[in-house]
């Protein structure tokens, strides 16, 4: 269910605190998702050292590996689940692969490996993720993973002052 013959989708472990950081760390990605600020190596390895789960935190985030020529695992990206509504079965979507990995497939994998884990496993309904109109590629990768476009939300999120639109997108679980 969270693995496929090149990928799997982990729990996340003290060793990926350093990554997780520079991700999260990144300013120039800020505006894309809800940090305003860094966290701290200390606020990191807690969190990496936590118990996590999706029924009280609304949350759930999922390290992204990759199987290498050798057989061995490297972690390309993260998955996260957000906003989880038991109630209405749904929850948002986000995900990061590193600059290195980028347009070979990691995305996409990741988020068909974490949609059968939340329609099989949490028997979520539907999935959304909330994709800046300017930011074709993500929107093409939502496209390929499944997900339709709904709704457009104009002027949602702000970048250097200025007002992008976003694009709402959407998997239904299908029987």
């Amino acid at each position: 269910m969270l693995s496929s013959s090149t990928h799997r989708l982990r729990a996340i472990e003290p060793r990926d605190v350093a990554q997780l950081l520079d991700w999260e760390n990144d300013a120039t990605t800020w505006w894309l998702g809800a940090s305003l600020a860094p966290y701290s190596e200390a606020t990191m390895t807690k969190f990496a050292e936590g118990d996590h789960d999706i029924y009280s935190d609304k949350q759930l985030r999922f390290m992204l590996d990759v199987k290498t020529d050798y057989s061995q695992w490297q972690t390309v990206g993260a998955v996260d689940l957000y906003e989880f509504d038991p109630r209405n079965n749904r929850a948002g979507v986000g995900i990061v692969v590193g600059e290195p990995h980028r347009r070979k497939g990691h995305a996409v994998e990741g988020l068909m490996l974490l949609a059968n884990y939340a329609f099989r496993h949490l028997g979520v309904h539907q999935l959304f993720a909330e994709v800046p109109a300017i930011h074709e590629s993500s929107v093409n990768l939502f496209l390929k993973a499944g997900y339709t476009k709904s709704e457009n939300r104009t002027d949602w999120v702000r970048k250097d002052g200025e007002w992008i639109d976003v694009i709402l997108m959407q998997k239904i679980a299908r029987n």
